[in-house]
């Protein structure tokens, strides 16, 4: 495989990846997004250290790619049953 190696800065800590060229904008924008959260948290709520702040980010993340997933697994079977009931009636 043809990958690259980066490094992305997460809360002040360096971190080594090997990642395909073309993912390579994509994991520098999550890191970008990441401490931009983390700073947004940082300076409205209380927080001991960056542990908070990175558990906060990842809730939050994780809650709206979970809410995403059951959208679009909602929509494949709403979908899927709509050309059910048309190929049923195309059948007739």
């Amino acid at each position: 495989m043809n990958e690259i190696p980066i490094t992305v800065t997460i809360c002040d800590r360096s971190y080594k990846l090997t990642v395909k060229p073309e993912d390579e904008v994509i994991f520098r924008e999550s890191a970008n997004r990441i401490n931009d959260r983390i700073k947004s948290y940082g300076q409205h709520f209380a927080f001991k250290d960056y542990q908070d702040l990175l558990a906060m980010v990842a809730l939050q993340y994780t809650s709206r790619a979970l809410r995403e997933e059951r959208r679009q697994a909602f929509r494949e079977d709403d979908l899927g049953d709509r050309l059910r009931k048309l190929d049923e009636l195309l059948s007739l």
